[in-house]
């Protein structure tokens, strides 16, 4: 198929190739949507027409819904650096099937950036007059319709696989993919010894550091790089075990012989975004491969788990343990017992722990004048924040628990049904533009207004759904009685500390990074240059 070319202008083409996992399952049958057929199609039109092709950008499995992809983003990138000025795709459904954002590049981004779009099977070019141009915004309709059909029929068809059993994941450790059956797990013997030796000494009363120390010692590799068969260069944790690890291997069911699946879904085809599901709505199918601990064994561990839990005593208990990372490696700082002077200092544990195998440095620090230090910051900081806010006085009557979550669950409604509304209003946009009621310019700007009001919407949401979680309750009023209750107390607890910071990171130099809840007090600890400056004035005062 030839396109009428113009030949004065100096055309730099670059190829965009996409293939969704629903293409890849649609290869089954045929091979018309294979990487190496859209390849030869658009190889074979640049020769017929003799184009000076520069760059391929290749998409492979990801889905045209979103617009978020490397290989697009490349090829955008080049766009904007000039690198190419003519895109060439097999059909409009390759650059994507999500009708308004295929709308925005084929008829704004496009033209805007004096590039030259082609979609071959579709006898689109929007360098020439043609009806064929006119329809593309229907086609684009058509393609996102078609997506959400394909995304209900794969679901239907993936939940049905769950409840037979048969597994859709990667392959957990210990096992691998049959050979001859994607959906079954065969044992997998050198990872299985592992596990099975975790299991093993567990029962035989080793804790959970002491076989994370074993698997160390052996150099064992971790999960994670024994997935990726790694030959080549290694992690910094390569071969050292955490606890963490050897504690999600003892609580992980499948080991019985169980599939477990369907603890998390889609918001919608065409989110990225997942929701958790409710435990007593996971998809459960016992008896379906072959079981490295038994039943009785994996129950056994899981009592002794969980009647350990939190039986830790801690002689020591510091306000700020817990929260304390290394800057270098962010494992944790840990804070050792007083010495015979009676200082206390802080040490990176993963130093502490692996330093003989040269990972990370001590990045020792003397805790009593860091806590004392960390104290001052804090008050100030609380004091700035009750001087800018001048603390409101809250009339309105504490709530009750019920009466708080029901007007949280309607606020949710609310703002998910303005979402919709201002999506709808996108499409609406979409449609005067194509049918010239609205100019380029004034689409843009009003798209980019309903874009950002989605945006905000978006985020109250977030904040709701934290709440109902009970991760957190509204900020504003949070943080003013947190402020209130830290300036009144004589001496602070762990608590009311950890609810004010995530975390905190300390460099080799001892130079200190604080990392806030709350976003006030983040862009006030950064205009105060918090720690370095308190720290002076701390021991200036103690002097």
């Amino acid at each position: 198929m030839n396109f009428n070319i113009m030949n004065n202008i100096d055309y730099r083409v670059g190829i965009y190739i996409r293939l969704s996992k629903e293409d890849e399952e649609k290869e089954k049958y045929s091979e018309s949507e294979s990487v190496q057929n859209q390849r030869a199609i658009l190889m074979q039109y640049i020769k017929e027409n003799k184009l000076n092709f520069v760059k391929e950008y290749v998409d492979d499995g990801v889905s045209g819904t979103s617009f978020d992809r490397p290989g697009f983003n490349q090829m955008i990138e080049d766009i904007e650096n000039y690198k190419i000025n003519m895109v060439i795709t097999k059909d409009l459904s390759r650059l994507g099937r999500n009708y308004v954002q295929s709308g925005y590049y084929t008829e704004t981004y496009f033209p805007e950036h004096n590039v030259r779009y082609i979609a071959i099977l579709d006898n689109i070019d929007t360098a020439l007059d043609s009806a064929n141009n006119d329809i593309a915004p229907f086609k684009s309709i058509l393609n996102e319709m078609y997506a959400k059909d394909t995304s209900k029929k794969i679901n239907s068809v993936l939940q049905s696989k769950r409840k037979q059993g048969e597994y859709l994941g990667t392959a957990p450790y210990g096992y691998k993919k049959d050979p001859e059956n994607k959906y079954h797990l065969v044992v997998d013997e050198e990872a299985a010894k592992v596990v099975k030796f975790i299991f093993q000494k567990y029962l035989e009363g080793y804790g959970t550091m002491q076989i994370a120390d074993e698997l160390s010692k052996q150099k064992i590799p971790v999960p994670s790089d024994y997935k990726k068969k790694r030959t080549g260069r290694e992690t910094i944790t390569y071969g050292l075990w955490a606890q963490s690890t050897v504690r999600f291997i003892l609580s992980n069911e499948i080991y019985t012989g169980t599939v477990i699946q369907g603890k998390r879904k889609k918001v919608s085809f065409k989110s990225k975004k997942f929701i958790d599901i409710p435990k007593e709505n996971w998809i459960k199918v016992p008896n379906q491969h072959e079981p490295l601990v038994s039943k009785e064994d994996f129950e056994r561990v899981n009592k002794i788990v969980e009647s350990t839990k939190g039986s830790r005593n801690c002689e020591n208990d510091y306000l700020f343990k817990g929260l304390l990372r290394c800057y270098d490696c962010k494992g944790y700082i840990g804070i050792r017992s007083p010495d015979k002077n009676g200082n206390i200092y802080g040490r990176c544990q993963r130093y502490g722990r692996y330093g003989k195998f040269n990972i990370c440095s001590p990045h020792n620090f003397n805790y009593q004048v860091f806590e004392q230090s960390m104290l001052f910051v804090l008050k100030e900081i609380c004091k700035e924040y009750s001087n800018k806010k001048k603390l409101e006085e809250i009339a309105q009557k504490s709530k009750s628990k019920e009466e708080k979550e029901l007007d949280l669950k309607n606020r949710l409604k609310t703002y998910e049904a303005q979402i919709e509304k201002q999506t709808r209003k996108l499409e609406l946009l979409y449609e005067d533009r194509l049918s010239e009621l609205i100019t380029v310019d004034l689409y843009i700007e009003n798209a980019n207004k309903v874009k950002m009001q989605v945006k905000e919407y978006q985020e109250r949401i977030r904040e709701i759904e934290l709440q109902l979680k009970g991760e957190k309750q509204n900020k504003n009023e949070k943080l003013d009685g947190l402020v209130d209750e830290f300036l009144s107390l004589q001496k602070p607890t762990k608590e009311i500390i950890r609810e004010f910071i995530e975390k905190i990171e300390i460099h080799n130099d001892k130079q200190v990074d604080i990392y806030f809840n709350f976003k006030p007090l983040q862009e006030l600890n950064e205009k105060l240059n918090s720690f370095c400056v308190a720290k002076k004035e701390y021991e200036k005062k103690a002097v």
